[in-house]
């Protein structure tokens, strides 16, 4: 479960072979790392929206760190497909999701792909062998990286 004021991340990927974005929303760092950074990172078989994929199946992946006004935007999406009376606006909705939900992960969210890749790279993969039995050692300082990085760009 997030904590309430733990930051919370989105991931958006495309496949080669497919148009249909796979987005993941609400993953809080340590998960982010664990679930999809390092199997990224490694080649090994992941999932996002839960469709399991690899690195080389992705055209492109995008981690968003999710603003605290994307909760409220994503309740307002869903609530417009479940509340509307109109038949035609709700299946208009549905077969818009992904393009609305792409469209409020970028109101709502800040790119931050580079960041957490070089958080991995610099905590993380050096000591990769030392995953398991360290995970949770190797996990904070990812994180103290990522903080940093994002400290340093918002001074800018």
């Amino acid at each position: 479960m997030v904590e309430k004021n733990e930051e919370v991340f989105a991931v958006y990927a495309v496949r080669k072979n497919d148009p249909t974005p796979l987005i993941q929303t609400h993953v809080e760092f340590k998960r982010l790392m664990d679930d999809i950074i390092v199997p990224y990172e490694s080649e090994d078989l992941f999932f996002i929206d839960g469709a399991s994929v690899k690195a080389t199946d992705l055209d492109r992946i995008k981690i968003i760190r999710q603003k605290v006004s994307f909760n409220r935007t994503l309740n307002h999406l869903h609530y417009g497909m479940r509340s509307s009376g109109d038949l035609k606006k709700q299946d208009l909705y549905a077969k818009q999701y992904h393009i609305r939900l792409e469209a409020l992960l970028r109101e709502s969210g800040e790119d931050v792909t580079a960041q957490v890749i070089k958080a991995f790279r610099t905590a993380i993969k050096p000591k990769i062998k030392d995953y398991l039995p360290k995970k949770e050692v190797l996990l904070d300082a990812a994180v103290k990286v990522f903080t940093e990085s994002i400290r340093v760009l918002s001074s800018t």
